[in-house]
């Protein structure tokens, strides 16, 4: 003898057939399933390296840009929240993210056109505030200031501390590299919190430390939704480097 059970659920079945194959299953109500979103795709890291860069200017950083022989046109500036610096003749020019050299290069091209043999010299002057972002499973996620060297189990514990929920294990390091692509570095510290001899990590100016709670790949997640959301302006394209160009 069929139960209730066994009706119900035939019922429920015979109603999401299709009645051709070109048709859409429909629901008791006749309604079309609400199709799924797309997952986002995973982040692609460069390979990680220790190579110590040159300086690059970031927004906020002060600096001078002498014009030799055309003294009217030097300029005592500071990088713009776009990333740019404005010079006379030739308007913005991006700052961000470039070296001295570089910057010196791009400038000296742009007067090209307009002065005869432009002879450029770019001096750094203050920059803006020197800090390291943590996130994750810590007290205290957020940016946490540089007053010297920091390394990432010192910026951990500036941040409040791990919670008991953190994988010490395998917190990440997201770097900028030298082509403005996205570097990661897995390390251990749990190690030294265990009094375990270890290498401590010394941490960059806007270095990401991500404590995660159970896999590595939440860093992903939280490149994509908690960084991109909460950095402020200034730095807001530290990973869109690309676009700039």
């Amino acid at each position: 003898m069929r139960t209730r059970r066994y009706i119900l659920g035939a019922a429920l079945f015979g109603a999401g057939l299709t009645v051709t194959g070109a048709a859409v299953a429909r629901d008791l109500f006749g309604r079309a399933p609400v199709p799924r979103m797309p997952e986002s795709g995973g982040i692609a890291f460069a390979n990680w390296t220790d190579e110590e860069p040159l300086y690059l200017f970031y927004p906020g950083d002060k600096l001078e840009i002498d014009v030799s022989g055309a003294p009217e046109l030097t300029r005592q500036t500071s990088v713009g929240p776009d990333g740019r610096v404005t010079m006379p003749l030739i308007g913005g020019v991006m700052a961000a993210y470039r070296s001295v050299p570089q910057l010196q290069a791009e400038i000296t091209e742009r007067y090209r056109t307009i002065l005869r043999d432009p002879r450029i010299t770019v001096l750094p002057g203050d920059t803006a505030p020197m800090q390291v972002m943590v996130g994750g499973e810590v007290k205290t996620p957020g940016w946490i200031p540089m007053n010297g060297e920091l390394d990432a189990l010192q910026a951990v514990m500036a941040a409040g501390g791990p919670l008991h929920t953190a994988k010490m294990h395998t917190v990440v390091i997201i770097r900028r590299g030298n082509n403005g692509q996205a570097m990661r570095q897995i390390i251990d510290l749990q190690r030294p919190l265990n009094g375990y001899a270890s290498q401590m990590t010394a941490l960059r100016r806007y270095d990401i430390v991500y404590v995660p709670r159970t896999t590595v790949a939440e860093a992903g997640v939280f490149v994509e939704q908690w960084v991109n959301n909460l950095i402020p302006s200034p730095v807001i394209n530290y990973f869109t480097y690309k676009t700039f160009q």
